[in-house]
């Protein structure tokens, strides 16, 4: 049991390392989370440093919840529960970090990463689904939000494991409810589009 805690601790630790905050103060000496939509995820770094910087933060956040979820299932292959909570400590460490002030990201790209951590197929395949939405769309959050909330509701209707399907479900509602802002901007037609799409901006 208190390996089962250690793990989870150790994942909550893994999700908060505030990659766009420490990136933003290293390279650029301003924190990126005072800088556009006030996020600390790859979309705002995108937008004020540029897309190499996006690619960085965002391969750093997806390793923060794949690599925990790996170490996780060799450890506990049959005990789904913990490999759950090692998932979920990952992204509540991205949304809430300790090291950044509980100030975080919107979990996209952590969330992301427990997900290809749990079954990569899967999660390639909502990697997939999320880059057509994306150009189709051009817009990160809306691309985001339906594409893992259309994965999870397909472990839920697959995995023999209910607490899977639960568990992943909950963390698709859980960036939902981080994009509320970003929700109410889609409504009023002002949410920001990206350079990249079949809609990217003028």
């Amino acid at each position: 049991m208190i390996y089962h805690i250690l793990l989870v601790i150790a994942a909550y630790l893994a999700g908060s390392i505030p990659t766009g905050v420490w990136y933003s103060r290293h390279k650029h000496a301003v924190d990126v989370r005072e800088l556009g939509s006030g996020n600390s995820g790859a979309t705002n770094i995108g937008r004020n440093f540029g897309f190499k910087a996006a690619v960085f933060v965002s391969a750093i956040d997806v390793l923060k919840g794949w690599i925990p979820v790996l170490i996780a299932k060799a450890l506990f292959a049959n005990e789904p529960a913990v490999i759950m909570a090692v998932a979920i400590a990952c992204v509540i460490g991205h949304a809430h970090p300790l090291f950044a002030h509980f100030k975080g990201g919107k979990i996209v790209a952590t969330s992301i990463g427990v997900l290809l951590g749990f079954h990569f197929w899967i999660g390639l395949g909502m990697v997939l689904v999320f880059a057509t939405l994306l150009y189709v769309t051009s817009t990160v959050s809306l691309s985001s939000m339906i594409s893992y909330t259309l994965t999870a509701l397909y472990l839920l209707l697959t995995q023999t494991e209910r607490i899977y399907g639960i568990g992943f479900l909950l963390i698709a509602l859980f960036m939902i409810y981080r994009h509320r802002e970003n929700i109410a901007r889609l409504l009023n037609g002002t949410e920001k589009r990206i350079k990249f799409g079949l809609r990217k901006p003028e």
